[in-house]
């Protein structure tokens, strides 16, 4: 029996873009079941915040940079205006999930931001990540112009802040463990070994 995490994400959280590699990692390695799980950071109306390092607790040199180095992962802080809304970037997860495709998608959208610093508040620049995964590029306009998957968003949102009692992101729920900001690959193996452990007692009784 697979063990099972709960990664709760936004696309313009640096940590989350971050935490997503030993997640990833080590789940490959147990063979484990990650369930992406959508948060907003900043959603409508709430007024948009200017910079990344409004969500930061120290500033990026200080925390994002040398975490990314240490994790060999390239990103920049992006050089926008504001920080870009993500609530279609999240609509957009719900289409490619449909396809089986929320994965790479998440990964896509991460990439375009931090690596490329693309605006992904754009259906221009979402409908080409799309593409990029053979996901129907004109369909996948259409439905984010349409707000085809903005009530499915909004109960993912709702499941998130309500039911799961989510308040930051990254947020990691592996069985009862709650793993709130960045958590290691050591931290997320013991996390997962401990679940997998669990799930073999439960179905031995």
């Amino acid at each position: 029996m697979k063990a099972h995490a709960e990664f709760y994400f936004d696309f313009v959280c640096p940590l989350c873009f971050l935490a997503a590699k030993p997640l990833r990692e080590v789940s490959k390695e147990q063979k484990a079941e990650i369930e992406w799980k959508p948060f907003e950071l900043c959603p409508e109306p709430t007024q948009q915040m200017e910079q990344v390092e409004d969500f930061l607790e120290r500033p990026w040199n200080r925390s994002i940079a040398p975490l990314a180095q240490q994790l060999h992962v390239e990103m920049k802080m992006p050089d926008m205006s504001a920080v870009p809304r993500t609530h279609l970037a999240h609509e957009g997860f719900h289409f490619a999930k449909k396809h089986g495709q929320e994965s790479t998608y998440v990964d896509a959208v991460f990439k375009a931001y931090w690596e490329d610093e693309k605006d992904i508040s754009q259906i221009e620049v979402l409908a080409e990540i799309a593409d990029s995964l053979h996901l129907d590029k004109e369909i996948f306009t259409r439905i984010l112009k349409d707000r085809t998957f903005e009530q499915v968003h909004k109960d993912s949102l709702a499941y998130a802040y309500e039911d799961a009692h989510v308040t930051e992101v990254p947020t990691l729920k592996i069985g009862s463990r709650v793993l709130q900001g960045f958590a290691s690959k050591e931290t997320v193996k013991k996390a997962l070994l401990h679940e997998h452990s669990a799930k073999l007692e439960d179905r031995e009784k």
